[in-house]
């Protein structure tokens, strides 16, 4: 990737009233041609970074860079920047083709009626719904009309492409479809793309790099790999799938393990990084404990308990275990067979290199919404 971004957040921040933190001094550079996803969960700033980013919402303080120059003040169509909404919102009383080409028309930048046709047809190629031209929205089913959206919106060849939520209405198998359908045309165009979402399972399928939103802030930036295998923090990894989660202290560390004391026992880790006596959280996701029938063993990072909800999903068993020692556990199998019932007494047991070792949070910093950073803007 270019050593210069070409997209950059520089202490972004938006406060309504004076005192509500929507979005609070991010910080994020984006590559040209990179995918990358904003989720989190409802209300935690996602929807009004995008909207500063469109020029639809003023921040409070902070910059934002398009290959160096600052975009913060310029209005929505003086962007360059494409957005798709979650409510398509396509003219219904105009044919695919005239709704594709209404942005081509009303621009600044004058177009030929023969560059018009053409490039609606290029558009119609890439979404693959080139007999689509003289249809009217209502004869399109969701995810048809769910890629005119998109045609319309790369009609204009943008050089930032924003996505609010464009699948959240869609049932679950076109959802999926839509997916890699956006995924494709994202590589075959390398258009910088910015996508908002509340699903994880979208932000691990699409995206180059996932950025998890909490109360306003950037809590982890990283690829699906990171975020889901190595969180920063038990926010992260319970929000980026299901976790199984255990408080405890570092009581030893030797040069290969460690052992952490929680209340349901010693486990041993192999992460040395951790001082004696610190806090933490160990992470063990849900398909990386094992399961057995109960045995007189003591091996280390054993743990007993009763399966009570077994659900079969296709490819993958999830069992949920009531243990004495830790409460709910969550097991995934994948081996195709049922490798107990409802009622079961089990083991449940992990490696010391299957779990992730979270420091807990120091408390935060409390900080005045009133002074600006400086050197960023402020608005009035």
């Amino acid at each position: 990737m270019s050593a210069d971004p070409h997209l950059s957040l520089k202490g972004l921040t938006k406060v309504y009233d004076g005192r509500v933190k929507a979005v609070d001094r991010v910080e994020l550079d984006i590559q040209n041609g990179e995918f990358v996803t904003l989720v989190g969960p409802s209300g935690c700033g996602k929807s009004t970074t995008l909207r500063m980013l469109a020029g639809f919402i003023e921040p409070t303080s902070g910059s934002i860079e398009m290959d160096g120059r600052d975009i913060t003040f310029l209005p929505p169509n003086k962007r360059d920047i494409g957005m798709v909404f979650q409510s398509i919102a396509l003219f219904p009383h105009m044919t695919v083709a005239e709704n594709i080409s209404y942005g081509m028309k009303v621009a600044d930048e004058k177009f030929s009626q023969s560059e018009i046709d053409d490039r609606v047809e290029e558009m119609l190629e890439l979404v693959e719904m080139p007999e689509t031209a003289d249809r009217y929205p209502e004869q399109l089913s969701g995810g048809q009309q769910q890629r005119i959206g998109l045609a319309r919106s790369l009609a204009l060849r943008p050089e930032i492409l924003l996505l609010d939520e464009p699948l959240s209405a869609l049932d679950e198998k076109l959802r999926e479809q839509m997916q890699t359908e956006l995924t494709k045309i994202q590589q075959e165009l390398g258009v910088t793309t910015v996508f908002v979402t509340h699903n994880q399972e979208e932000a691990m399928t699409m995206s180059d790099r996932i950025v998890i939103m909490n109360d306003g802030h950037f809590e982890q930036i990283g690829t699906p790999n990171q975020v889901y295998n190595d969180p920063k923090s038990t926010f992260v990894a319970d929000f980026m799938g299901k976790s199984n989660l255990f408080a405890g202290t570092v009581t030893e560390t030797g040069p290969d393990e460690s052992v952490v004391t929680t209340d349901a026992g010693e486990f041993i880790v192999d992460d040395t990084s951790f001082r004696t006596r610190a806090s933490v959280q160990i992470l063990i996701r849900p398909e990386d404990l094992m399961m057995s029938r109960p045995s007189d063993s003591q091996a280390d990072n054993t743990l007993t308990g009763t399966v009570t909800i077994v659900h079969l999903l296709g490819s993958v068993t999830r069992y949920y275990i009531q243990s004495e020692q830790a409460g709910q556990l969550i097991v995934e199998d994948q081996s195709g067979g049922q490798l107990a019932t409802e009622g079961d007494s089990v083991q449940v047991f992990f490696d010391p290199s299957e779990c992730c070792v979270i420091p807990d949070p120091e408390p935060p910093v409390e900080t005045d919404v009133s002074e600006p950073a400086m050197g960023v803007y402020q608005s009035e």
